[in-house]
């Protein structure tokens, strides 16, 4: 077994579990280094995952251990959404007190924690939530990603109003403008982080979450995705999903975009939002292949 274990060619270097500090909470990832690489030499990709999910989810495990096998070393980090320690899907009987933009703080703690480890490289690389929010942070803190950027079926954010009402009248229920009427009134008398009973939030039901959280979300006060790309001055890569059912139109949106670091868009046939089974190997060899080029 222990000569098996040494012989096999798609176990990685080395992985284990890792922890960094901010803002008083501990932010829990895993480390994978591909076979024969180092951080200081060859670098590392770090990995972000979509809405309420975390670093352990099935197409963040996949591409790590997808990655590897090409010769990419990879970080995938949970966000904290204001919780210590958090692991797994978020809980949603626990209180909502988290922003969309939080994400590009705490990737930048995650790319000074690389950096302090000697890594000479930082990629980065986002699903669905989390491609918006690499974009953000792209854009917000350039001087931090010292390498390229890859969106994953991104989600393409700032809906028109009418969409984002009919989405959400659509998933539970009930019509949003009343919400965000409540919601905008209780930051307007000075109670934005006062909790609200919710009909639903993201993808929980029944939920409590501050107005300001609310708001943030489902305010329409974000760039979308293709007008923030256009700030991006890393090598960009989109990947959509062929069949991608809950980010439709990636490919579409994003075609004829420029930016300054340059812009590829492509899209895996068949795939859905998360390229499970072989569309996973795709999406590897893709994203391989965008990071090695000089």
């Amino acid at each position: 077994m222990l000569l098996a274990a040494l012989l096999a060619p798609d176990s990685p270097a080395s992985a284990e579990d890792v922890v960094s500090e901010h803002m008083g909470l501990q932010l829990r990832g895993r480390l994978e280094m591909a076979p024969g690489k180092s951080l200081a030499k060859d670098g590392v990709a770090l990995i972000l995952h979509g809405t309420l999910a975390h670093h352990g989810m099935e197409i963040v495990r996949d591409l790590q251990a997808n990655l590897g096998q090409r010769g990419v070393s990879t970080l995938a980090v949970t966000l904290s959404l204001g919780l210590d320690q958090r692991s797994g899907m978020f809980d949603c009987a626990l209180e909502h007190d988290h922003r969309h933009g939080d994400a590009v703080e705490e990737l930048a703690a995650w790319t000074d924690w690389l950096k302090a480890k000697g890594a000479g490289r930082v990629d980065v690389i986002g699903h669905s939530r989390g491609g918006a929010q690499a974009a953000l942070f792209a854009v917000e803190e350039p001087a931090r990603l010292s390498g390229r950027l890859v969106l994953v079926a991104p989600l393409l954010e700032a809906a028109p109003a009418a969409e984002t009402a009919a989405r959400y009248a659509t998933q539970f229920g009930t019509p949003l403008e009343p919400i965000l009427e409540l919601a905008r009134k209780r930051e307007q008398s000075g109670d934005a982080d006062t909790l609200m009973e919710v009909p639903g939030f993201l993808y929980c039901r029944g939920a409590r979450v501050t107005a300001a959280a609310f708001l943030d979300y489902y305010g329409g006060s974000r760039r979308p995705l293709p007008e923030l790309a256009r700030d991006v001055k890393a090598p960009l890569l989109v990947l959509a999903a062929g069949s991608d059912d809950v980010v439709p139109g990636v490919a579409g949106a994003l075609e004829g975009a420029r930016t300054p670091g340059g812009i590829e868009v492509s899209a895996v046939d068949g795939a859905d939002h998360f390229f499970r089974d072989l569309y996973g190997e795709d999406l590897a060899d893709e994203i391989a292949a965008f990071l090695r080029r000089d």
